[in-house]
């Protein structure tokens, strides 16, 4: 695993949590700079792949169990929904800087 993906979970979690929240202020300048990384990413994916990403990092179990759900209510097979998810986390952690 790259040592950026755990940090990117991080904030995606965060991200998926207060997207729906007319957040005017963070703790830290560094959860701002996060928020809005992941925010400019998500933007540039379809509304589907978006909605898909925020409802696997919503839910407050595990990862994997977290795309199997999701998977088998949308009905769309988890190795998709895993790809779209590693593509996602790169694009953020350049978007961060973090590579």
């Amino acid at each position: 695993m790259y040592y950026y993906k755990q940090y990117v979970n991080h904030m995606l979690r965060f991200y998926a949590r207060y997207c729906d929240k007319n957040l005017k202020s963070f703790k830290k300048p560094a959860d701002m700079k996060n928020w809005f990384a992941v925010k400019k990413v998500l933007d540039k994916l379809s509304e589907k792949d978006k909605n898909i990403i925020i409802e696997v990092y919503r839910r407050r179990d595990t990862l994997a169990d977290n795309i199997y759900e999701v998977s088998k209510e949308l009905g769309i097979d988890q190795n998709v929904i895993w790809t779209m998810l590693n593509k996602v986390t790169k694009k953020i952690a350049q978007e961060r800087e973090l590579i």
